[in-house]
């Protein structure tokens, strides 16, 4: 069995002022910047084979984007599984995960040149390798509520919902070097990047940024966030202001210092991956009947709503076009295309990192911990692509936002992806220390 070797890089990723931002439709382009978006590279080594993790400060990346940085780094580094997850902030620059590919020139030069950025990072990790030391703990937060809110009408609205599934656990990956001395803290958690609600136009990491800096100004570790299963998730304080932030981030990063710092650490040995491409059922309506009501709806609203610019005529467009295409698919009997997921599992240690690409309800990410062969596991979301929103099945009936605006697949996919995931942890589970296999 061999030893694990770490080694850490960091890049400012923070786009020009005037690019657009994603997250909440019709803003517009960012007018400062509140804190600096970061990229931090985590190299990982044992018996011959390596791995490069990412944390960013985005929102999510397109498949575009995963496809030219992986190559890169592969080819500067010879790595493996290259994993960008990202902390799912609402004030940064669009990457196409949520958006067409054809961006603007502001846009198309960042997303060029991030590719490069985060391949120089995965260089210079690689060149700090080192053998390391593993602690794993666990914690509780209370920043985070269930936004799906029952009205009185039976609506569900993005609001609050205390007695709505929450995953309150906060799990904190210690990393130091042989002599003991801090050398990273890995912080699993799910809460959307949206404290400072959707008017806000000034570029920032959200809490996820405070919380960094107060960990790693206390701990003298370098501190990646690793953002969890939070389709269903909200920040419990939301204005157009930076103080929810702060505060948020102040609590949450006390709670990770904390534990961080009652974890003791023992030597680390072994890395193995695997990764699976997942073909999800696409969304479709229940009836034609059904389907043909809710193209009347929306015609209906995006008539009522011409000349507007804002959110809601950008939501009443693309719904209404995703209506047509599904009734078009009812009538026809052709399917409609299957959405690609891209699935990942880690294993290095006493410790797993698995992701899913897309917005992942809560309830499924905590099934995934329970049920892993490796107690010691993180779920990360919005890695290596995006897909919308993977709500659990008994949320369709219900409606609301996650299912009747950003979802693109069935009932089904739920399942899917926590089984593959399943299925990822024990393969690494089983597979002899330091190897890197490739799944199909």
């Amino acid at each position: 069995m061999s030893e694990l070797r770490a080694g850490l890089a960091r890049v400012t990723i923070t786009p020009p002022i005037g690019i657009g931002l994603v997250g909440f439709q019709g803003r517009g382009p960012s007018e400062g910047i509140h804190d600096d978006l970061l990229a931090t590279a985590l190299a990982l080594e044992s018996g011959g084979s390596r791995a490069i993790v990412f944390a960013l400060d985005l929102i999510g990346v397109g498949d575009h984007l995963v496809e030219r940085v992986t190559e890169e780094v592969r080819k500067r580094t010879g790595a493996g599984a290259v994993l960008l997850c990202t902390s799912h902030t609402h004030y940064g620059p669009p990457t196409g995960a949520y958006e067409a590919t054809d961006h603007p020139e502001d846009v198309a030069a960042y997303v060029a040149n991030l590719t490069f950025l985060l391949a120089g990072a995965a260089q210079a990790a690689v060149s700090r390798l080192e053998p390391v030391r593993m602690g794993f703990g666990r914690g509780a937060s209370t920043i985070g509520i269930n936004r799906r809110e029952l009205l009185p009408d039976g609506e569900i609205i993005l609001g609050h919902n205390p007695g709505g599934a929450c995953d309150r656990e906060v799990q904190v990956l210690r990393l130091d070097t042989l002599a003991g001395q801090p050398l990273a803290v890995l912080v699993g958690f799910p809460c959307h990047g949206v404290s400072a609600a959707g008017g806000m136009r000034e570029i920032s990491a959200d809490f996820i940024g405070v919380m960094r800096q107060l960990v790693e100004s206390n701990t003298g570790a370098t501190c990646l966030f690793f953002q969890g299963a939070t389709g269903n998730i909200n920040p419990v304080e939301m204005r157009h202001s930076f103080e929810p932030a702060r505060r948020l981030g102040v609590m949450f990063g006390g709670e990770v210092a904390k534990v961080f710092e009652d974890l003791t650490t023992e030597p680390a040995e072994g890395l193995s991956a695997a990764s699976t491409h997942v073909d999800l059922p696409a969304m479709t309506f229940n009836s034609l009947e059904e389907g043909e009501g809710t193209v009347a709806l929306l015609e209906a609203e995006v008539s009522r709503r011409q000349g507007e610019t804002g959110g809601a005529i950008i939501w009443a467009q693309s719904r209404l076009r995703e209506a047509r295409e599904r009734c078009e698919s009812m009538r026809t009997g052709v399917p409609l295309p299957s959405i690609p997921a891209e699935l990942h599992a880690i294993r290095f240690g006493a410790a797993a990192l698995v992701t899913s690409p897309g917005e992942i309800f809560n309830e499924i990410g905590v099934a995934i911990r329970q049920a892993s062969t490796i107690p010691n596991t993180i779920f990360a979301g919005y890695t290596n692509g995006s897909i919308g929103y993977v709500p659990v099945p008994e949320a369709y009936a219900e409606g609301g936002y996650e299912v009747t605006h950003a979802c693109r697949v069935s009932p089904a996919a739920a399942g899917m992806i926590q089984n593959t995931a399943l299925a990822l942890l024990r393969e690494v589970t089983n597979t002899p220390n330091g190897a890197c296999p490739k799944s199909g």
